[in-house]
């Protein structure tokens, strides 16, 4: 059994870290991977970024097989690098339909994976003709896992957020909602782990804005990087997380939160539906649709979700006011969690692979 995997594997996105799962996870259960950089020669990525998994870098010593089925697993725009022998191209997006170049370079694949129902039918609604499969991602169970309560600020609930910092995140939103449903002497406290690397923007400024005095309490950890156990200790520490995001692809922090045991208020549309319920947190309506040209150029003539901003008020309330509610569904979510292991999704794609007659 063998496969190129053609990525990145070290850098801070969503697709690296869920990249080095699945090829440590397929190299685990014997398939012959070989990862392969796909922003330039594999070396490169180990000179800027300084440093790669040791067992990524053993497997890059061995040549690459044109011969073997490829995934290409990154922006839509990219499926043209695959070069493989059966071409698989991998991706997701956080809009209600495709750019058209992503479209065209989809239907040169031999199939299209991505990770919710949601997305394939985006994929299919926007004109992608190729098989679309869908392939889920996962979450590291022996990392993220219920832990002791906490024997800090006990006296408060604690709300946390994870997100890059970016109009599509809705902090805007939470914001806003989180000053209209507390006050400052509350006992609350929101929690907002940001990172933000693009020149210009002032996330204190835009807070400082947002939450002037006298306004509920807030910590910031900004651009501070943490690796997978001193993030599960920060899930950890809340009792609920938050994110009213305009759209996701899949929706990793909610899911490794809930994994941690840790409700999510987060938005009831696009990647999160595959996992978020009113069992297992709190699904945030919306209003409806709204142009995404915020989004960037990959959402340009598409659009993306308004969160319903009166919803989230109420919501914030309820996770405070009925706190046995919030743990029975906190019990839920680490539960329902554990059907969304890297464990699955690998086991997902080599059944795929199997399917399809080359292996």
């Amino acid at each position: 059994m063998e496969l190129v995997w053609h990525s990145s594997f070290a850098s801070l996105t969503g697709y690296s870290g869920s990249s080095l799962a699945f090829v440590l996870g397929l190299d685990a259960r014997g398939v012959a991977v070989r990862p392969l950089y796909l922003y330039g020669a594999d070396r490169d990525e180990h000179v800027m970024m300084g440093r790669i998994h040791p067992r990524i870098a053993e497997l890059q010593r061995a040549p690459v097989r044109f011969d073997a089925p490829q995934v290409v697993y990154a922006p839509g725009d990219r499926f043209s690098k695959n070069s493989g022998r059966y071409r698989i191209g991998f991706t997701m997006l956080e809009f209600d339909r495709l750019p058209q170049e992503w479209v065209q370079q989809a239907n040169q694949m031999d199939e299209v994976w991505t990770p919710t129902a949601w997305g394939a039918d985006v994929f299919a609604a926007s004109g992608v003709t190729r098989p679309i499969f869908v392939v889920p991602l996962g979450v590291d169970s022996g990392r993220f896992e219920p832990g002791e309560p906490r024997a800090h600020l006990t006296d408060r609930t604690v709300f946390l957020s994870v997100f890059e910092w970016g109009p599509r995140k809705g902090w805007d939103i939470l914001l806003r909602a989180y000053r209209a449903a507390f006050r400052a002497g509350d006992p609350v406290v929101l929690v907002l782990k940001i990172d933000c690397r693009a020149p210009g923007e002032n996330p204190v400024r835009e807070l400082a804005t947002l939450l002037p005095m006298p306004s509920p309490p807030v910590v910031l950890l900004y651009n501070r990087s943490l690796d997978a156990q001193r993030m599960a200790e920060l899930y950890r520490s809340a009792d609920c997380f938050v994110l009213p995001t305009r759209g996701e692809g899949w929706g990793m922090p909610i899911l490794e939160a809930m994994a941690c045991g840790i409700p999510a208020i987060a938005t009831d549309w696009s990647g999160p539906t595959a996992f978020l319920s009113r069992e297992n947190g709190y699904p945030l309506p919306i209003r409806g649709l709204v142009p995404a040209d915020a989004g960037g150029a990959y959402g340009i003539g598409a659009q993306w979700a308004e969160p319903d901003a009166d919803a989230l008020v109420d919501l914030l309330r309820q996770a405070v006011q009925h706190p046995d509610e919030r743990r029975r569904k906190g019990l839920r979510a680490a539960a329902d969690a554990n059907r969304w292991t890297w464990d699955r999704a690998v086991e997902r794609v080599c059944a795929r692979l199997k399917e399809t007659g080359i292996w």
